[in-house]
């Protein structure tokens, strides 16, 4: 049984989906915090995955990056591309040792 996604902690999903999503924004810590109402030290804490955030601010935070509340709970899913031998872009180095 994967008990990976249910091994990490909320907080730490939480703190890579507001990194995630204020950088799809293009957005500053600044301006998302303030847009939330809440202080630019309270949302570079989260991001860092510290503190213990309520629920009125990670909805505030919601309404700040545009997002709806359950994507602040998903955690990221790895892409994988398998590229087989013979597909993709061919790669030369002039000076390959």
């Amino acid at each position: 049984m994967n008990v990976g996604c249910f091994m990490t902690q909320p907080i730490s999903v939480i703190a890579r989906s507001l990194v995630r999503e204020r950088q799809r924004t293009g957005l500053s810590l600044a301006e998302i915090a303030r847009r939330a109402g809440i202080a630019k030290s309270t949302l570079s804490q989260l991001e860092a995955g510290n503190g213990n955030p309520s629920l009125e601010t990670l909805w505030s935070l919601c309404v700040a990056l545009d997002i709806p509340f359950a994507r602040l709970l998903e955690p990221q899913v790895q892409k994988t591309q398998v590229i087989r031998r013979g597909e993709g872009t061919k790669v030369v180095a002039e000076q390959a040792h």
